[in-house]
């Protein structure tokens, strides 16, 4: 039972009727608040039952979402509790059954004022699996044998939806555990030819990283990651770098003492409140790990190329620019 509705007549036949949404939106107003036994259910019966209704994947988006986000303190923000919850009730042995349920998670992240870490990379191990191995939520059920070493439109574009969602309105550096994910999956995915929309957001992922390396302020991600909106031709590979990364010193900038001040404030406000430490430590490591050595992909060889040239790394950041 959830409320006053039976849904064991929904698992029995496998399905989810919008007469079914109907009755059960009906008995949560009547009745709003959920319990952790009907959040389970709702959870229990997108999974068995494969046939859903056009009106199910939002109703039960928008409960779960109340259900972490609203039900219990504090309001608005996923902590490490409710991340342990939720990637124990949609996950199996760390990845997510079926793309449904990946779009649930997403779909929450985005609701979420802050979420831990760890949530975010679970949710980008999600899409690395299909791109790296051809398995996980994005590939299930698609008839056909997975390709490793692929990555499309689609896996872009969620890819920047985790990684802005993550950030929310704060101007947070991308972290090394996601940008980690984004250089294995350039690597994987460096034997064929890239779609421009992964040159455009992995050549802007990691100028992230290495610009607040080099003691830049970062704007936003949804500044810093922002599509570029391409035309005609497809570009060779170092004038597509060249071109997603056209705003740099407008976008990037010395910060003064306070803003730097005010950062930090944030970053301990954030750790407080999610009770997941926000990692910031081992400063400089893919700055080191490119003097060391060579990118392993065209992609990242072509970053690394771009920015030595514009001075943008390299250099010691003095006087307010890049000597």
């Amino acid at each position: 039972m959830v409320k006053s509705v039976s849904v064991e007549e929904f698992e029995s036949r496998g399905s989810i009727k919008d007469g079914d949404v109907a009755r059960l939106r009906a008995a949560f107003q009547d009745d709003p608040d959920i319990h952790e036994d009907e959040a389970e259910t709702l959870l229990r019966l997108n999974r068995t039952c494969p046939v859903q209704a056009p009106s199910w994947g939002g109703f039960l988006g928008d409960l779960i979402g109340d259900y972490i986000l609203n039900q219990s303190g504090p309001e608005g923000y996923i902590t490490a509790e409710k991340s342990d919850w939720l990637i124990s009730r949609l996950s199996t042995d760390g990845w997510i059954a079926n793309r449904a349920e990946l779009d649930l998670l997403v779909a929450i992240l985005g609701k979420a004022r802050w979420f831990p870490l760890s949530l975010a990379t679970f949710a980008l191990a999600q899409v690395a699996g299909a791109a790296i191995h051809g398995f996980g939520p994005l590939r299930s059920g698609q008839g056909q044998p997975p390709v490793p070493g692929t990555i499309g439109e689609q896996d872009i574009a969620l890819i920047r939806t985790i990684l802005n969602a993550f950030a929310g309105d704060s101007a947070l550096a991308l972290t090394r555990a996601e940008a980690e994910i984004l250089i294995a999956i350039d690597e994987a995915v460096s034997a064929r030819p890239v779609p421009p929309a992964w040159v455009d957001l992995f050549a802007k992922a990691m100028s992230n990283v290495l610009l607040a390396e080099q003691g830049y302020a970062v704007p936003p991600r949804s500044v810093a990651l922002r599509p570029r909106v391409s035309a005609g031709q497809p570009l060779p590979l170092d004038r597509q770098v060249a071109a997603a990364l056209g705003f740099l010193t407008h976008d990037y900038h010395l910060p003064s003492s306070e803003e730097r001040a005010l950062a930090r404030l944030e970053r301990q406000r954030i750790e407080i409140v999610t009770g997941e430490r926000l990692v910031t430590d081992e400063q400089g490591w893919l700055s080191a790990r490119l003097d060391a050595e060579e990118p392993r992909s065209p992609v990242a060889a072509a970053v690394a190329a771009h920015l030595r040239r514009e001075r943008l790394i390299g250099a010691t950041v003095r006087d307010g620019r890049a000597a």
